[in-house]
């Protein structure tokens, strides 16, 4: 249970409430998962092939389990509890994927997301280590507190696409999760693939699935 009452947290609900952005387009497109395991968004042109056997979460269960991770990670902080309302507009929670179904007995449940945030009325905000700079002050403030967070973003390459990658570490209630979260710009958004697990077995498959991951240019 309170492996599945941490993970709400992990998504990244929004970074810049303070900032004026545009809703999402009327046109704008949450993807779907097809017959072959394979995640695809025609608006991003972006593909991920998910983990064989994983459960894929409703686009309502997304929805109820962002809005959760929001509350539990501004706590008793009445700011940022507003802060995360007003920014339901600019976020888009495309995906969340577990190896195991809710509730079930296991140690943890490791997980991958995905999520876009509108950024077209931040023009400084240019590559996804300047989003990664703002989404660790806001894990900074959040009541969970992390044991490491990544000081350096390191960039890499997945299949032609610049990405920025942040790792995270907390232990909580004896177990140590382990985090990374992926972040490019594109189309106006930031796009960020976040990863969730406790040993090297789940990270494997996990950072097969980001390989897999592309952009059609």
């Amino acid at each position: 249970k309170h492996s599945y009452n941490f993970i709400k947290v992990i998504l990244l609900i929004s970074l810049f409430t303070n900032c004026k952005s545009d809703p999402k387009p009327n046109n704008f497109d949450y993807g779907r998962v097809a017959d072959d395991n394979t995640y695809l968004n025609d608006y991003f042109n972006f593909s991920i092939r998910l983990p064989n056997g994983w459960i894929v979460q409703s686009p309502e269960e997304t929805e109820r389990i962002a809005e959760k991770g929001g509350d539990l990670l501004a706590g008793d902080d009445e700011k940022l509890k507003a802060a995360f309302k007003a920014s339901e507009i600019n976020v888009a929670n495309l995906l969340m994927v577990f190896q195991h179904e809710l509730g079930g007995a296991y140690e943890y449940n490791p997980n991958l997301a995905l999520v876009a945030e509108n950024i077209k009325n931040l023009p400084g905000l240019k590559t996804g280590s300047d989003y990664l700079f703002h989404a660790k002050r806001l894990l900074e403030q959040g009541q969970f507190k992390y044991d490491y967070l990544s000081e350096d973003f390191e960039r890499e390459i997945i299949n032609g696409t610049e990405f920025f990658k942040m790792d995270a570490q907390m232990n909580y209630m004896g177990l140590e999760i382990n985090q990374i979260y992926y972040s490019t710009i594109i189309k106006g958004f930031s796009f960020n693939i976040i990863i969730s697990y406790v040993n090297d077995e789940q990270k494997n498959i996990l950072i097969e699935s980001i390989n897999s991951s592309k952009f059609k240019q």
